[in-house]
Parts: structure tokens; sequence; C-alpha cells
């Protein structure tokens, strides 16, 4: 029963790696609503398999799974600190745009020389 969900929650994440790494858009919002219905159908499944021992098949997808979304989460890190990076260029250079210099320090060492 949840062979079939770790495998979705697998691909889903690989995929929204290899749309990371490309050079297109990204729906990280639909890539989150799957990740998080796999998550939800896993945590309302879970209750059932309570003193079930897994299947070797349930275990390597799960170890899969695990390798899968670590990959993602460097991913996504990556991606979120040059968005980071990105946000700050565009907010010091409209600081500096809105400024015409009066009320710099810059200004007033440039007078004294």
């Amino acid at each position: 029963m949840a062979l079939p969900i770790v495998k979705r929650l697998r691909r889903t994440a690989a995929a929204e790696t290899g749309d990371i790494a490309g050079a297109g858009s990204v729906p990280y919002e639909a890539y989150s609503a799957q990740k998080n219905q796999g998550l939800l159908e896993l945590s309302r499944l879970l209750p059932a398999l309570e003193g079930v021992t897994p299947s070797d098949a349930l275990r390597e997808a799960l170890v899969d799974l695990a390798a899968e979304l670590e990959i993602n989460r460097r991913a996504l890190g990556v991606q979120l600190k040059a968005s980071a990076a990105v946000a700050e260029m565009i907010a010091r250079a409209i600081r500096n745009g809105q400024s015409d210099g009066t009320y710099t320090a810059l200004a007033w060492r440039r007078a004294e020389e």
C-alpha cells in the first residue's frame, strides 16, 4: 500500500530537482502540493502499518526517497540563497536610486578634502 506513494514522492522530488537544474521556470506550488499530498497519504497510512514488517521493496524505496529528498533539499537551498542574493541586489539598487547622495557620509568627506 505504501510503496506506490513512496515511489510517487520520489518521482516528484526528482522532477522538481530536475526542473531547478534546468533553465526554465519551476512550478514550485504544484510540486509542493504533490509532496504535501504524498506526505498526507503516508501519515494516514501509518497507523495501519504499525507493527507490520516492511518488505524489502518498501525498505529500499524509502532509502531511495530519503536520498532523493536530500538532493532536492540541497537544490532548493541553493535556489533560495540565489533568490535572496538577487533580492538584496535589487533592494540595494532601489535604495541607491532613491538617494541623491545629500545625506551620505561620503558627500561630507569629499567636501572636507
